[in-house]
């Protein structure tokens, strides 16, 4: 599969770039910092530069076109608001359908989608709680085949290959960058995930048995 990936020079975007390839497929890197370029070619990948803040709706359209899968794993950087996470989201949705990708899978947190509380949580993880729920509500409600994952506080630790995985809440138990982007490589040709909000966290269950569970 030849797969665009946003976000691919974040913590979690990398390791999902390096997952992707070594599984034989081809990726489209996007990127906006051009001193990230080499390390993605040095992995084998395609680079685009598409700053999902400032660039031109149409480069978008462009990293996306030719592609069978979208994912967005981007997130604003240090300083900047959850507003970003919400526009990255709804020009990537948009991209997405104008170049005629149907499949689209996005990374956003755990409880976005089950409504959980955010009473007791401060103004900045409110907002950013708030922003991530329009992002969903609008991944939703577009014509694309689309996954949610949301996942738990995630960690910089060795994957473990085991989980916790549901469509309901769940505890919030933190997992490792490298379990989630696993995840992702196995839903992405998984019929059973498409327009469902998977939680997860970590957990003893090996991830396709994890995932097998949550989808029926």
């Amino acid at each position: 599969m030849r797969i665009t990936v946003f976000g691919s020079h974040g913590r979690t975007g990398l390791l999902l770039v390096q997952l992707l390839l070594a599984a034989g497929h081809q990726v489209v890197a996007t990127i906006r910092n051009p001193g990230h370029m080499a390390d993605l070619v040095k992995l084998g990948a395609e680079t685009r530069m598409v700053d999902l803040d400032k660039s031109a709706f149409e480069d978008v359209v462009e990293a996306c076109k030719g592609s069978d899968a979208v994912i967005f794993a981007a997130g604003s950087a240090a300083g900047e608001g959850s507003a970003l996470d919400r526009k990255g989201t709804l020009r990537t949705v948009r991209a997405t359908e104008k170049a005629g990708v149907r499949r689209y899978i996005s990374v956003s947190s755990i409880g976005a989608s089950t409504g959980m509380s955010t009473r007791t949580m401060d103004d900045e993880m409110k907002d950013y709680y708030k922003q991530k729920r329009a992002a969903a509500k609008h991944i939703a409600g577009s014509t694309l085949d689309w996954t949610l994952i949301e996942p738990a506080e995630l960690t910089d630790e060795p994957g473990t290959g085991k989980v916790t995985a549901s469509l309901v809440a769940i505890k919030e138990t933190a997992i490792a960058r490298a379990d989630v982007a696993a995840v992702i490589g196995a839903v992405l040709t998984e019929p059973k995930s498409i327009g469902k909000a998977i939680q997860l966290a970590g957990g003893g269950i090996a991830i396709n048995a994890a995932l097998n569970k949550a989808l029926g």
